[in-house]
């Protein structure tokens, strides 16, 4: 039975990989093809900003918050009051929360130009104003991805994974149909219309599996319900502990609104492309485990919990240490096979390859970050995120001033000060857990984490020295893709044989499972 239902997980975490890795790659495509439009300067920034404020936004006031206090509260709800009772919270929590945004939207409408120009403060007047007109139509869609969240929360706590992961690719394939059929033809208002419709179909495309599941909206704002409270207790601190990631973007945006045209949009492909290839195993591995994380704490079963803690986060770390080793080794060439062409230069390749590189530093801590905080959640610790965040910010703004102001490193200091904190956050949140859940994180941890990360150096340095030979066959985009997997393929075999070499914990349960089997 224990091995069915490894082998369950397994394919669950693994077809929920390849649609998010889909996902991922269609929102990829639609950064490309927005770069290929308007290519990295005046243009690409006024776009940039004006999308990432709302989703900085949503983010710091409701965001993670969402999915990390409604679903312990509702699995709580399902173990001990049932059904009913659960799906009570849940309409609940959707009115309240939907309530908020719709606050929160009007809010942003109303003081668009004075955000900008606190977010931005290097943008000038004209540019401040034409971003400000974007934001406002930009504003409502938070409202659409509110009872969107929530959704998902439902959803995962009965065990549906799929349809989630899904709603991304629906929203990012409505977004490239556009720039595909329109371009530019009705400038960029026409863009951020078609990116609120496809955000508003996140919420759409999950109606009909919330009905399956047996859940039908019904408003119900009763504030002083003991699940919605515990709900909002827990959401202060991790409102707060999420502020990093967002606080950490205000922070690259403030410095390099002020080092010229297209450093913001430099910044923001490299971090996407950065999150994108984070985002196909560690938020596989976390929406999969966090429902469960929630109904081991319920049980109090904190053996199993420390268990599947520590596990998925060393999955997670031997698979992001090579993805990260390739970002480092090749940043340039990634950059140039993505993104150069149309009205994206060879410059711009320069400058975001520069961002992309520094980033990468910090891969292995970011998703370490995604994986505990997650735990935390589950054990309805909110605190430790938040105190951890906090820190965080902190590390980053006082890194990013040393790197930036001090050193002039420019767009790859910002990059490298998100990547510090990271890193920091990464290796407080670990001692964190073995203080609260003692022996999660043991001796054997992190010998296999110095094993997994002097296998990724290695790899790197092969990648690196392997495309330096052949950086001269051929020029375009096409030869860089070959060249590419020409310094790819040995590189990760190089890689597989360093961690058999070295017996790291991954190689032995592979081992062992195919002996099972």
């Amino acid at each position: 039975m224990k091995e069915e239902s490894s082998a369950k997980a397994i394919r669950t975490i693994g077809l929920m990989a390849v649609i998010i890795f889909f996902a991922k790659i269609l929102g990829l495509l639609r950064e490309v093809l927005i770069a290929g439009v308007y290519g990295q300067g005046y243009v690409s920034d006024i776009l940039n900003t004006s999308t990432q404020i709302p989703l900085l936004f949503f983010d710091m006031t409701l965001g993670v918050a969402i999915l990390s206090t409604f679903v312990p509260v509702f699995n709580q709800c399902l173990e001990k009051g049932g059904k009913q009772n659960a799906m009570h919270f849940a309409n609940n929590f959707m009115s309240v929360t939907v309530l908020l945004a719709v606050v929160f939207s009007a809010i942003g409408i109303i003081f668009a130009e004075h955000i900008v120009r606190l977010m931005v403060p290097g943008y000038n007047p004209e540019k401040i104003a034409e971003t400000a007109k974007l934001l406002r139509i930009l504003f409502p869609s938070i409202i659409f991805t509110t009872a969107a969240y929530t959704s998902v929360g439902i959803l995962q706590s009965f065990g549906e994974f799929n349809i989630p992961s899904i709603i991304s690719v629906v929203s990012n394939l409505i977004m490239i149909l556009y720039l595909l059929i329109f371009g530019n033809r009705f400038g960029v208002v026409g863009v951020i219309v078609s990116m609120v419709l496809a955000w508003a179909s996140q919420l759409f495309v999950q109606i009909p599996y919330l009905t399956k599941f047996g859940y039908r909206y019904a408003p119900r704002f009763d504030f002083k319900d003991k699940n919605l409270v515990s709900a909002a207790k827990l959401a202060v601190p991790v409102l707060v502990s999420s502020w990093v990631q967002p606080l950490c973007v205000v922070i690259n945006m403030a410095f390099g609104s002020s080092l010229g045209d297209g450093a913001v949009s430099g910044l923001n492909w490299a971090n996407k492309i950065y999150i994108i290839m984070v985002g196909i195993f560690a938020y596989a591995v976390t929406n999969f485990i966090f429902p469960k994380l929630s109904r081991l704490n319920a049980g109090e079963d904190s053996h199993a919990f420390s268990r599947t803690t520590q596990t998925s986060v060393a999955w997670v770390v031997v698979i992001i240490a090579f993805v990260s080793a390739m970002f480092i080794a090749l940043n340039r060439p990634i950059i140039q096979v993505v993104f150069e062409r149309g009205a994206f230069t060879a410059d711009d390749t320069s400058l975001t390859a520069r961002a992309l590189m520094f980033y990468s530093v910090g891969m292995i801590g970011y998703a370490i970050c995604e994986i505990l905080n997650k735990s935390f959640y589950a054990v309805q610790d909110g605190k430790t995120p938040m105190i951890t965040s906090m820190m965080g910010v902190l590390v980053n703004f006082a890194a990013a001033f040393v790197f930036v102001k001090a050193l002039d490193m420019g767009v790859g200091g910002l990059a490298l000060a998100s990547a510090t904190g990271s890193v920091v956050m990464a290796i407080f949140l670990i001692l964190a857990m073995n203080r609260q859940k003692p022996g999660t994180f043991g001796k054997g941890f992190a010998i296999n984490l110095a094993k997994v990360i002097a296998a990724g150096v290695i790899s790197a340095l092969a990648a690196w020295c392997v495309f330096e030979m052949v950086d001269g066959i051929g020029p375009g985009t096409v030869w860089a893709l070959a060249k590419l997997c020409i310094a790819g393929l040995p590189a990760f075999l190089l890689y597989i044989a360093v961690l058999v070499i070295l017996k790291a914990d991954e190689i032995k349960q592979i081992r062992r499972l195919t002996h099972e089997k």
